[in-house]
């Protein structure tokens, strides 16, 4: 239960995070601390996970993935459905 939790906050962090750097492309500012601090994100999730949870690790390190690409898939459907209205 702690890893899929662990693992949800995390995947979370990240998508945001990426979310942020790429909608930054399309103005004249370009934010790179995202992409930076993005990167740090499944390290510290699997870390605080392997510390406090060891045996959901696996739980963790798939829920990290899930809401990453769920989610990215999420914001381009409902993006792309704003564009086409």
């Amino acid at each position: 239960m702690w890893g899929v939790i662990i693992g949800a906050v995390f995947g979370g962090m990240q998508l945001y995070l990426l979310s942020l750097a790429v909608g930054s492309l399309g103005t004249s500012g370009i934010k790179i601390w995202p992409l930076v601090v993005q990167f740090f994100c499944p390290v510290a999730g699997l870390g605080i996970c392997a510390f406090a949870a060891r045996g959901q690790l696996i739980h963790c390190a798939v829920t990290m993935s899930v809401i990453l690409i769920g989610g990215a898939v999420i914001n381009f459907i409902i993006k792309r459905k704003r564009k086409e209205d």
